[in-house]
């Protein structure tokens, strides 16, 4: 099956279709990060909700790219600008055009990640930026999963667990590997860290009745942030084309 055929359906009733949301600490690395005004392209868009009307909302001149006709139409449908692109490897802009870029839950779904960043390089402006996340594959509870359970979480889906062979994430990154893809590429400022996890909420067997509920204590984000490899559910990367003066 073609990339775009696949993800043609993952963006449909057929498949996964998720629908995109903003949580708190990526909205505060925009904040930090991403002044009113900044031309901002979103690569791997899919349907606007996750970045897309953050952005707009605040005052940025927003551009969505997605492989998916679905996920292009379902943004456009919010009143968004988007593209439909053929690989985030070559995107369709001259060099220099962003101030910002946007790479949100996307790299781990791509062949060749390390393309597609080289690629956002080339699209920023000096001094511009790059925000991505990724699932952390090292976070405590997946290694768990696997040392005492034997059980893979490729982290795609529903269905990762139990399918695992058939799950949408192909890449799998720790801080270390991000941050030396980032740097690989071209980025010479680049800071890598990560957030979203929590203890009792993801405790085998006893998370599931407490999810939503319980969330991380002020030491476990302490933690968090001293050892994103272990504590950290997702990371987030900040990375410049220029250093900040």
């Amino acid at each position: 099956m073609a990339v775009d055929s696949y993800y043609e359906t993952y963006w449909s009733s057929r498949g996964s279709n998720p629908k995109g949301q903003i949580w708190p600490e990526l909205a505060a690395l925009y904040q930090q990060n991403v002044p009113p005004k900044s031309r901002c392209l979103d690569i791997g868009c899919g349907d606007g909700r996750t970045s897309g009307l953050w952005l707009k909302g605040h005052g940025c001149d927003y551009v969505g790219v997605d492989i998916s006709v679905n996920a292009v139409q379902a943004a456009k449908g919010l009143g968004l600008d988007c593209v439909k692109i053929d690989d985030a490897a070559s995107l369709p802009f001259p060099d220099a055009s962003f101030d910002a870029a946007a790479c949100i839950e996307v790299l781990e779904h791509l062949f060749e990640p390390q393309r597609a960043v080289s690629e956002v390089l080339r699209v920023l402006r000096p001094g511009g930026v790059l925000i991505a996340t990724v699932p952390n594959i090292a976070y405590w509870r997946w290694r768990l999963d696997l040392a005492l359970l034997g059980r893979w979480n490729p982290l795609g889906d529903t269905l990762a667990v139990k399918e695992p062979w058939r799950d949408p994430h192909i890449r799998f990154f720790n801080p270390k590997i991000l941050r030396e893809m980032l740097v690989s590429a071209g980025f010479n400022s680049v800071q890598v860290g990560g957030h979203a996890g929590r203890f009792l909420g993801d405790l085998p067997w006893v998370g599931r009745r407490l999810r939503g509920v319980v969330g991380a204590s002020p030491p476990y984000r302490g933690m968090e942030r001293l050892v994103p490899s272990l504590f950290a559910y997702r990371l987030h990367a900040v990375a410049y084309k220029t250093p900040r003066t």
